[in-house]
């Protein structure tokens, strides 16, 4: 089995990429899996422990309230696919809401294929629980070759190097004011800037948790950083959009980076999200060839169709003053990858 995996910020058109790879015919599009793991465990992606296949898929499997909780209040976002017999009333698997949807039109048949399989699973490192989910997806759905991405990933690229050394990753990147301009139309990137604004409010040292913040939260930010969310305030509260270039977008980008150079040499891609749009047939001629399978003249005709130039430029049509702000903030990151050493390029 070989092991592929896409990186990025969030809003760079990774889930792109993985709707366009869950139609070829030999991908495994593993979309949000590390991403639903480190959510279940609570952020600690690889503990230094062995889990039986038990306590692995009950990581999995268990609901996680706050996800929950935007739903019921109208907070679904595009990437939260799944529609079925779970509801967020009572409860949503989370390895249901990205992961599941993306593999089959029939994610509660899949997912009760897996509850009947995974618990009976001896106990041995997560990362090897992972190797083996995936070999068993692959096995399953005739799919040898697994791409995974979680957005917001850069972060994980260390950890993940560690724990899967013989995998490849690709780097998504966007242009610095669209994709901070896209994360500021985004709940999940608002609540994240809006807990930040929170702790700063109630003064609350660096590294406190959220039980604390919750505890210590200011009533003005009622509703946007805990459920129960009032959708409306959410979305509507003022936040600058160069807030989410100074501190979402550039840091990322920063950190990404270097880990990325700290890989063995040629085993990661970068790809502009823009050249993915432009001309998706280069751009995804050179993902094939890195993951190791043919690219196939109807898959790619059909992923063409998949995109679309025009999602990219939205920035500039901000306000001039608006704009130089949004650019000065994301310069650290734009600078950073105008540097980065790439030792694979489409």
């Amino acid at each position: 089995m070989r092991l592929t995996i896409v990186v990025g910020t969030g809003r760079c058109g990774s889930t792109l990429l993985s709707r366009i790879l869950r139609e070829h015919p030999d991908v495994l599009s593993m979309s949000e899996f590390f991403g639903t793991l480190r959510t279940a465990a609570r952020g600690e992606l690889f503990a230094d422990r062995e889990l039986d296949g038990r306590q692995f898929w009950r990581l999995l499997a268990s609901p996680f309230p706050m996800i929950d909780e935007m739903i019921a209040c109208g907070l679904r976002i595009t990437e939260l696919a799944y529609r079925g017999r779970f509801l967020p009333a009572t409860g949503v698997p989370l390895i249901c809401h990205n992961v599941l949807p993306m593999l089959t039109a029939e994610p509660d048949a899949l997912f009760d294929e897996l509850a009947g399989q995974v618990p009976a699973w001896p106990s041995r490192p997560v990362a090897a629980q992972c190797e083996a989910l995936f070999g068993y997806l692959a096995g399953l759905l005739g799919r040898p070759v697994v791409v995974e991405r979680s957005a917001a990933s850069l972060s994980l690229i260390g950890a993940l190097h560690q724990q899967f050394p013989a995998a490849r990753f690709i780097h998504l990147h966007r242009d610095g004011p669209d994709c901070a301009l896209s994360m500021s139309r985004h709940p999940v990137f608002r609540r994240e800037l809006l807990a930040i604004a929170a702790a700063h409010a109630a003064r609350l040292p660096a590294g406190s948790t959220e039980r604390e913040l919750e505890a210590a939260l200011p009533e003005r930010f009622t509703g946007l950083v805990f459920p129960p969310f009032d959708a409306v305030k959410l979305m509507a509260y003022p936040i600058p959009v160069a807030a989410f270039g100074r501190y979402r977008w550039s840091p990322m980008i920063c950190a990404g980076v270097d880990a990325l150079s700290r890989l063995p040499a040629g085993s990661w891609l970068s790809v502009r999200y823009e050249d993915l749009l432009r001309d998706p047939a280069a751009s995804l001629a050179a993902v094939c060839a890195f993951i190791g399978v043919d690219a196939p003249r109807s898959w790619l005709a059909a992923a063409s169709g998949m995109t679309d130039p025009a999602r990219s430029g939205a920035a500039a049509r901000l306000p001039p003053a608006t704009l130089a702000a949004l650019q000065a903030a994301c310069e650290p990151g734009t600078r950073a990858l105008a540097c980065a050493a790439d030792p694979v390029s489409p």
